[in-house]
């Protein structure tokens, strides 16, 4: 009898303690998976991150090109006023490759029709050492290098109102002036779909306007 009851009591010893390491294990084995899946989550939560930040980093919308264009007109009408000095944004005109940079006049000038067209004539043939000097230079405070349009868009033409001329290649300008005028001009940009866009700036204030569809002067002139 007395090995019957010590024999009962070794089982219920053995069970209990199968029970507590099974429930022990249970919660280590839970633990681990929770743990398990809150590393996978942070590793696809980074690798998301990461690409997306790389998809933005790439991607370049139409906002954010005619943005750096926009800005620069009001900084360059802001800078034409302070300093009462002439200044002038030159676009390269390229389908391969559209930039543009400031020059800033270093003597007054007269800024005619004649004048203008020597001007652009001297901006396609900047090595020419026969050339006059030009009482334009480029700006470094500005910016130390041209600025290039984002890969895939290109400045199709400039439309100047006063040289009443349209320019499809080689330099183009749009001249401030120290009273806070600007040079009515129409800017077409194409985009990388192959869209274009123009942007018209007001002569007296700088604010730009961002019209969908290739228009000139004239065709503004009549909405």
């Amino acid at each position: 009898m007395t090995k019957k009851l010590a024999e009962l009591h070794s089982i219920k010893i053995y069970t209990l303690t199968n029970l507590l390491v099974a429930k022990s294990n249970l919660k280590n084995n839970r633990g681990f998976s929770l743990i398990e899946i809150i590393i996978v989550i942070m590793i696809i939560g980074g690798v998301l991150a990461a690409s997306l930040s790389r998809m933005s980093f790439k991607k370049v919308d139409n906002r954010t090109v005619f943005r750096g264009i926009v800005i620069a007109v009001k900084e360059v009408r802001n800078r034409a006023k302070l300093y009462g000095t002439t200044y002038r944004l030159a676009f390269k005109i390229d389908e391969k490759s559209s930039s543009y940079w400031l020059e800033k006049s270093v003597s007054p000038t007269l800024i005619d029709k004649e004048f203008l067209a020597k001007q652009r004539e001297r901006g396609d043939k900047k090595d020419d050492d026969k050339a006059p000097p030009s009482p334009f230079q480029v700006d470094s405070s500005y910016s130390k290098k041209e600025k290039q349009l984002e890969s895939g868009y290109t400045i199709k033409q400039l439309e100047s109102g006063p040289q009443d001329a349209v320019f499809t290649e080689g330099t183009a300008y749009i001249h401030f002036f120290p009273t806070g005028m600007v040079e009515p001009v129409a800017l077409q940009i194409q985009d990388p779909k192959k869209n274009i866009w123009t942007l018209v700036f007001n002569p007296l204030t700088g604010q730009a306007d961002i019209i969908d569809g290739a228009k000139s002067l004239k065709d503004l002139s009549r909405q």
